[in-house]
């Protein structure tokens, strides 16, 4: 049986794409460590096939996707193939193709690397700053849509998240709320690590105690939500008038969890959410919505990676999309009947 680049790199106790880099001449890796691969290869009877040699001359056009996740769960997610729809637009303008790395069961990571080393992709963009992902070294050009923790030292496309936490939560307080709760908070995910520091922000701004137990936690992308905890918060004498739902699918089930324990959206709760989706547009009632413009975050982040697959100069390590607010039926003015 033939020979594969994983084979090679097991024996060699490396990665991959070390591989990779070592049969390519990469000055990274050290003459002695490029010495021992090669010698493997042949012992092995591997040789990089020739997509693999053209990556190296940039000569595909094609742009690998990373999904965070299982890829089937974020395509669930009406934000993502929003994304892809501006992704395909920049890639298409251009004249590129898009490999869409659809692992299931395995890490970003895993995926990131079965791109690379398929010889295929000139360069990959991960669509979420998952905590740990945007840290690897692919050896290709690679943009992340969200801001890595890394963001300094990696290419990325995203909002202005802890600006768009902080104005979510002040229009609540300025609205008359001031016991307010965060839903969806998920560490692995910038995207809501930021929305978080926002929220505080807003709260520390307005002379507001935060309350780490108001802080509830949630899965980003299946909105698996404790609702047990969620019921106990609410039945409190004490309880939120307001909330922040990091995505509109949060805040639908919310309402509907509030409803069975019979509180209503806007009358007892107010809520404020993100992603302006067509679901949040047509509930009941319609969903006041942070819109992130996920479609502007594909194009711009499909463009930044072809131009740096053309070593273009002056390529900015984050490149910032506007948000709006939909204002709509799902926040009102705080009632003191409302308790």
């Amino acid at each position: 049986m033939k020979s594969t680049i994983k084979d090679v790199a097991k024996a060699a106790g490396v990665s991959p794409s070390t591989v990779s880099r070592a049969m390519h001449n990469n000055p990274r890796i050290s003459e002695e460590m490029r010495g021992k691969i090669r010698a493997l290869a042949d012992e092995m009877g591997f040789h990089p096939n020739q997509m693999a040699r053209s990556l190296v001359n940039r000569k595909t056009r094609i742009i690998g996707i990373v999904f965070p996740g299982a890829a089937t769960e974020s395509l669930g997610h009406p934000f993502y193939p929003k994304v892809l729809q501006g992704l395909g637009r920049a890639a298409s303008e251009r004249r590129y193709q898009m490999l869409l790395g659809m692992t299931e069961g395995s890490s970003s990571q895993d995926s990131i690397r079965d791109l690379v080393d398929s010889g295929y992709v000139s360069g990959l963009v991960l669509l979420a700053a998952e905590d740990g992902a945007a840290a690897i070294d692919a050896g290709v050009p690679t943009v992340v849509i969200g801001r890595p923790r890394c963001w300094e030292s990696c290419y990325c496309v995203d909002n202005d998240n802890v600006e768009a936490g902080r104005e979510a939560t002040d229009y609540l307080i300025r609205l008359g709320h001031r016991q307010l709760l965060l839903l969806g908070y998920d560490k692995q995910y910038m995207v809501t690590v930021d929305r978080r520091q926002g929220y505080e922000k807003a709260l520390e701004q307005n002379g507001i105690v935060f309350r780490r137990d108001w802080v509830v936690p949630s899965r980003f992308l299946d909105n698996n939500t404790d609702q047990e905890l969620l019921w106990s918060l609410f039945r409190q004498k004490e309880r939120p008038t307001g909330v922040v739902c990091m995505d509109d699918a949060q805040a639908i089930g919310l309402t509907s969890s509030l409803s069975a324990i019979g509180l209503s959206v806007p009358g007892d709760v107010s809520i404020v959410s993100f992603n302006n989706t067509e679901a949040g547009r047509y509930h009941n009632p319609p969903l006041t919505s942070m819109d992130v413009n996920p479609g502007q975050l594909g194009y711009e982040a499909m463009n930044m990676v072809l131009d740096l697959v053309k070593e273009k100069a002056n390529v900015p390590h984050l490149y910032q999309v506007p948000f709006q607010m939909a204002l709509r039926g799902s926040a009102t003015e705080y009632r003191e009947t409302s308790y």
